[in-house]
Formats: C-alpha cells, sequence, structure tokens
C-alpha cells in the first residue's frame, strides 16, 4: 500500500498530485544520461528528482551561490530538480524556476521519492523550460548580431555620405566672389579654425575670412581686439557667421548682449549678419552635453536682435550625420566639410 505525501507549494506547474514512496523509487540522481555545462562554466550532470526545500534559500542565475538572483524560494516549497554541480556544501542544484532554470544549494534541499509516472513528468517538463531557454537566448543573440550588422552598415554609409561631400567640397573650390557681392567671415573658436583647414581657408575660397580663437569663448569675444580682429574684413554686402559658444555653454546671457552690440555696428556698415547655432557634441570629458548645447541655441535663437539671421547647424549635423574626433568636441574632416557646405549654401554662396 503506498503512501501519499503532501506537497505545500510547486514551482514546476502546479501541484504534484502523486508523490510516492515506492519501493521501486527513483531518488537522488534517477535519468542520470549526460554531463552538461552550466553558465558559469561548471559541469552539470543531468538528473530527475523532486526536492522539498528546508529553508529559505536565494536561486541564483549560474551554478555560483555568488551569481545573480533569480528570486527567493520559501520553506517547504518543492522543486523539480534537473541537474547537480558538485556534491555536499559546494554543491548545487539545477531547477526548474518558473519558465527559467536555476541553481539552488543542494544542502537546502531534501529529496523526495517519486513514482516512474511523476518522474516522467518532471524530466518532461524540465526539457520543455531548458528548449524555451535555449530558443531565448538564441533570439537575443539572433536579434543582437542584427543590430551590430545594422550598425555597422550605418557607419559605413555615414562615412561614405561625409567623404564624398569633402570631396565635392575640395572639388568645387571657387573663383575669388564677384566684385561687389560682399565677402563672407566665419567667426568663432577651435571648431571654425579646425573647418577652415579642412576646407582649405582663404587660399581655397578667396574673399572668404576665418577669425577663430582656439579656446575662445564669450570672454575672448566681447574684446576690442577680437570686434577689431573682425572689423578689418567687414565691407558693405559682407555676411558675417558667428558660431561660438561651446566653450561656455552657460554664458548666453553674455553672448546675447555682446552679439547684439556688434550686429548693430556691422548692420550699420551694410553687413549681413547670421548666428549658426552650436552644433552637437560626443560624448567627452570636460562635461558638454547637448542637452546644455540645445537649451544655449534656443536661448540664442529666441533672444538675439530680430535682424540676425539663424542657420540652424545643429539640427543640420544631427540629421545628416557628424563625427567627433577622440575628444568629443572637435569633428574629422568629412563632418567640416559638410558643415561649410551647409553654412555656405545657407546664405546662397555655393
Amino acid at each position: 500500500m503506498e503512501k501519499r505525501v503532501k506537497i505545500r507549494k510547486t514551482v514546476f506547474g502546479g501541484a504534484i498530485a502523486r508523490i510516492c514512496c515506492l519501493a521501486l523509487c527513483l531518488c537522488l540522481g534517477l535519468s542520470i544520461s549526460m554531463t552538461a555545462q552550466a553558465a558559469s562554466g561548471k559541469k552539470v550532470t543531468p538528473v530527475t528528482m523532486a526536492a522539498v526545500v528546508g529553508e529559505e534559500k536565494t536561486v541564483t542565475q549560474q551554478a555560483d551561490k555568488t551569481s545573480a538572483a533569480l528570486g527567493i524560494l520559501p520553506v517547504g516549497t518543492t522543486v523539480n530538480v534537473c541537474g547537480q554541480t558538485g556534491s555536499g556544501k559546494s554543491g548545487m542544484y539545477q531547477i526548474v524556476y518558473g519558465n527559467a532554470i536555476g541553481y539552488i544549494t543542494q544542502t537546502a534541499c531534501q529529496p523526495v521519492c517519486v513514482d516512474v509516472a511523476m518522474t516522467a513528468a518532471l524530466a518532461a517538463q524540465a526539457e520543455a523550460v531548458k528548449q524555451q531557454v535555449a530558443q531565448t537566448q538564441a533570439a537575443a543573440a539572433a536579434l543582437a548580431a542584427q543590430q551590430a550588422a545594422l550598425a555597422q552598415q550605418a557607419a559605413m554609409q555615414q562615412a561614405a555620405v561625409q567623404q564624398a561631400a569633402l570631396a565635392q567640397a575640395q572639388a568645387e573650390q571657387k573663383a575669388p566672389i564677384p566684385a561687389g557681392s560682399g565677402n563672407v567671415i566665419f567667426v568663432g573658436d577651435s571648431r571654425t579654425g579646425q573647418m577652415a583647414n579642412a576646407v582649405g581657408g582663404t587660399a581655397a575660397w578667396p574673399g572668404t575670412a576665418f577669425v577663430a580663437c582656439f579656446g575662445g569663448g564669450v570672454d575672448w569675444l566681447s574684446t576690442a581686439q577680437a570686434k577689431k580682429d573682425v572689423d578689418q574684413y567687414v565691407t558693405p554686402g559682407s555676411v558675417i557667421i558667428l558660431n561660438y559658444g561651446v566653450n561656455d555653454l552657460s554664458r548666453h546671457n553674455d553672448y546675447i548682449t555682446t552679439i547684439n552690440r556688434y550686429a548693430q555696428d556691422w548692420i550699420s556698415k551694410g553687413a549681413t549678419v547670421y548666428f549658426a547655432s552650436v552644433g552637437p557634441v560626443g560624448e567627452n570629458e570636460y562635461g558638454k552635453r547637448n542637452w546644455a548645447v540645445e537649451y544655449f541655441n534656443n536661448q540664442l535663437n529666441n533672444r538675439l536682435d530680430a535682424r540676425i539671421g539663424r542657420l540652424n547647424l545643429y539640427v543640420f549635423l544631427t540629421g545628416s550625420g557628424y563625427t567627433t574626433q577622440a575628444d568629443g568636441l572637435h569633428y574629422d574632416g568629412a563632418t567640416y566639410a559638410a558643415m561649410f557646405r551647409f553654412l555656405m549654401q545657407s546664405i546662397g554662396r555655393i
């Protein structure tokens, strides 16, 4: 006559209706067929058995007590054991945990004898969960590989576009701007200076001046010397493009005051003045972030004199793609070439 054992709680598909102690009971080590390997690198010997947790215990993701936790099993929980690593205090059981496979220390569990039919049910459930886990992992790996391939393809396409822009800019080195149409004066920091170098400077673009202060900000721009450096090129019909701000994004109020004051003088001399918004940044160690760049640009766009034109360089570079140098602030040659073409096209000079 068989004795029936009541199970308080299970994590392998509901209450086990028939946990018995038979003469033919298949305890510890039933259905050992082959040696597997856990994610932690430890060898897992497949088994099929039921066990009751004798103390509240953490279920880990790998066969390692220090591995990340999947959850907690309360005292009295019955588990479907489908593998084991080692033995004794260092040994762990591989168990079915919901729709996942986890691990629990062997010393926390007391094996429960089950009949042949229940053993088969436990084995079938463990196999189904393992297959589901394997399929999920395979799908995740395939998705990661696909995303990596798409990212690489996008990077190659962006590089091709930028190289084409650089080649076109170099191929279209224009003749001197016709007399009477005014010159183009770029005023900015090191980004303006490096842009000039990327496109050949005034030598490649006669009638175009580049007034750049490397590392400069509003403290430099507001000096008499900075104004003098620009004024030497200003004539009736001149176009002045200001692109300052990345070095001191918090000084928007000072920029607005300085640029409005300068613009009033330059406009009175027959020049046209534009503010080119500060371009985006990459990862950098200087604390520069694109949300701050956007805030700076919005402040100037909304508060500069209405007679000052706006050239949205930030939107152009963000939309067309840009590549920064290792410092995350300056651009590569192709990006500078695209930036130059955008600004020149915006004012109708190419």
